[in-house]
C-alpha cells in the first residue's frame, strides 16, 4: 500500500507548472455543486439528494467518511469547503448509462462525490454552470470482479478556474476505466490518482484536451500498481491553439514484488499555432523486476501531407484542419472498452468543435 504521507518532492512537482496561488479559491462563502440524475421523472428532474430508487438502482446513503491519506493542499481545501459530500452506490449490471449533471453555480462551487461499484456500470458526469471557481473531488471503489466506466465532460465557462482531484481503488479482477474531455475553464488543474490493489486489476484512461485562446490546462495522472499481474494504459491527446498551454504528467509506480505488471502511457501533443505550448512529462518508478512498462511522448504540428490529401478531396483548409483535430482528440478514447462511453465522449467532442468553429 502507499505511504501515509505524500512524498514532499511529489507535492512540489505537482504544483510546479500551476502554482496553488493561481488555483486557490477566493475568500467567498462556497456553494455546493448540485447533482442531478437522469432519466428525469414527471417533475422534470431527479435530484439525488432525495433519492430516486424507482428510476435507477442507485442509492444515496451518505458520504465516503475517510479522506485519502495524503497531505495534499487541494484535497484538504475541498474537504474543508464542502460540508455535504455525495455518494452513489451502483449495484448489479446496469444496461443504460447513468447520466449525472454536476451543476456548479455561484462564485465558488465545491462538490465531492464517492462512487462505489458492486457490478457493472457506465457513469457520465457532465459539469455545467456559471461558477467562477469550481472544485471537484471524485473518489471511488471498484469491488472484486466488477467493472466501472466513468466519463467526465464539461461545459463550464472559459472564464472559470477548475480544480479536480480523483482517488480510485480497484480490487481483484476488477476493471476501472475513465475518459475525460477537457474543454471548459480558463485555468484548470487536475490531479488524478489510481490504485490497483489486487491481482488481476486493470485501469484504462483516455484524456483529450482542447486548448483555445489563453487556456491553461494541467493534468497530473498517477497510476500505482501495488500488486503483480495487473495492467494499466494511459492515452493523453492534446490539441493546443492560440496562446494556450497544456502540461501533462504521468507518474507510473510499480511496487516491490508487483511482478507480471503490464503498464504503458503515451502523451501526444498537436500544436495548432505558433503561440501554443504543450509539455508532456511521463515518469516511471519501477521497483519490481519482471514487468513490462512503456512510455512515450511526442509533439508536432498538423501534417502537411494529411492536409493535402483531404484538400484534394474537396475540403478547404479550415475543414481539413478541423477533421484532423477531431480525429486526433477522439483517438484518446480508444483504450475505453465500453462502447457507450466512447460514443458519448465523441458526440460531446463533435458538438464542442462545431460550436468552437462557429464562434
Amino acid at each position: 500500500m502507499s505511504t501515509a504521507m505524500e512524498d514532499p518532492s511529489n507535492a512540489v512537482h505537482l504544483w510546479r507548472s500551476t502554482p496553488w496561488s493561481w488555483m486557490r479559491p477566493d475568500e467567498t462563502e462556497p456553494t455546493s455543486v448540485r447533482m442531478v440524475l437522469h432519466p428525469v421523472d414527471e417533475t422534470g428532474e431527479a435530484n439525488l439528494a432525495s433519492g430516486s430508487p424507482d428510476l435507477f438502482p442507485v442509492v444515496v446513503d451518505g458520504p465516503e467518511t475517510s479522506l485519502p491519506d495524503v497531505d495534499d493542499i487541494a484535497r484538504h481545501t475541498l474537504a474543508n469547503l464542502d460540508a455535504t459530500p455525495m455518494r452513489l452506490d451502483l449495484k448489479g449490471d446496469l444496461e443504460t448509462v447513468v447520466n449525472v449533471d454536476l451543476c456548479a453555480a455561484g462564485h465558488v462551487a465545491v462538490g465531492r462525490l464517492h462512487i462505489a461499484c458492486h457490478g457493472r456500470a457506465v457513469v457520465h458526469l457532465h459539469m455545467s454552470g456559471d461558477a467562477g471557481w469550481c472544485g471537484l473531488h471524485l473518489t471511488g471503489q471498484v469491488a472484486n470482479g466488477c467493472s466501472l466506466s466513468v466519463i467526465v465532460t464539461d461545459e463550464l465557462p472559459l472564464e472559470s478556474r477548475v480544480v479536480r482531484c480523483d482517488d480510485w481503488r480497484v480490487g481483484r479482477d476488477a476493471t476501472f476505466e475513465t475518459g475525460t474531455l477537457s474543454v471548459g475553464g480558463f485555468r484548470r488543474k487536475s490531479d488524478l490518482r489510481h490504485h490497483l490493489d489486487a491481482t488481476g486489476a486493470a485501469v484504462r484512461i483516455g484524456l483529450a484536451v482542447h486548448g483555445q485562446g489563453k487556456r491553461h490546462d494541467d493534468h497530473h495522472v498517477e497510476i500505482h500498481h501495488h500488486k503483480g499481474h495487473t495492467t494499466s494504459q494511459l492515452v493523453a491527446n492534446v490539441a493546443c491553439g492560440g496562446r494556450s498551454r497544456s502540461v501533462g504528467t504521468g507518474r507510473l509506480v510499480i511496487d516491490v514484488g508487483a511482478d507480471g505488471t503490464d503498464a504503458g502511457q503515451v502523451f501526444r501533443n498537436l500544436l495548432l499555432s505558433q503561440g501554443a505550448r504543450a509539455d508532456a512529462i511521463p515518469e516511471l518508478e519501477v521497483l519490481a523486476d519482471d514487468v513490462s512498462a512503456a512510455h512515450g511522448a511526442a509533439s508536432a504540428s498538423i501534417d502537411n501531407d494529411q492536409l493535402h490529401y483531404l484538400m484534394s478531396r474537396g475540403l478547404d483548409l479550415d475543414e481539413a484542419s478541423a477533421m484532423i483535430v477531431e480525429g486526433f482528440l477522439a483517438d484518446a478514447f480508444r483504450p475505453l472498452a465500453a462502447s457507450e462511453a466512447r460514443r458519448t465522449l465523441r458526440d460531446r467532442l463533435t458538438v464542442h468543435l462545431d460550436c468552437a468553429r462557429i464562434t
